[in-house]
């Protein structure tokens, strides 16, 4: 390969192949190799899987209960923090209502892109049970009640929507 007339040119040369081979073989004998990192394409929402609707109702529960953190409670809401004042006006008017009122979630949960609407059911003793559309909104991988949601829920209890 290198006539022993260059020595110090073989010399090089071999040290130079040596070190490229030590660069290439890791420091525990294996060979380097690189893996191509790979990323989801910009821009893609985060998808979850579509809740239940036991998981929609104890949404519902929490998004009630004044007693549980404001920051989760406005984590359950599309309008956040500003949504907190109305659930919590119908909230008091739940808690005034006959001992009997009851309510509850049906489905069945439909989703339609970021979309999802499932059915409540209100219902006091006496009474025919009443219907209502809701539907949640998919923000940041996070299932949220919408504000028309909210303002359907307003409605159950006679007041104004303000969002």
């Amino acid at each position: 390969m290198f006539s022993t007339r260059n020595k110090p040119v073989a010399r090089a040369a071999t040290a130079v192949f040596s070190l490229a081979a030590a660069a290439a073989i890791g420091a525990f004998g294996t060979v380097a190799t690189a893996v191509p990192a790979t990323a989801a394409p910009i821009g893609a929402p985060m998808r979850t899987a579509a809740p239940g609707v036991g998981e929609l109702k104890a949404k519902l529960q929490l998004v009630f209960n004044t007693g549980a953190g404001r920051s989760a409670r406005a984590a359950e809401l599309e309008a956040g923090e500003a949504g907190l004042g109305l659930v919590d006006q119908i909230g008091t008017v739940m808690a005034a209502a006959p001992s009997s009122f009851r309510w509850d979630v049906l489905g069945p949960v439909n989703v339609s892109g970021d979309l999802l609407n499932a059915q409540l059911t209100t219902a006091i003793d006496g009474w025919d049970p009443w219907y209502f559309d809701l539907s949640w909104k998919q923000i940041d991988g996070t299932w949220k009640l919408t504000r028309e949601a909210e303002c359907t829920l307003a409605g159950v209890a006679m007041l104004p929507c303000n969002l």
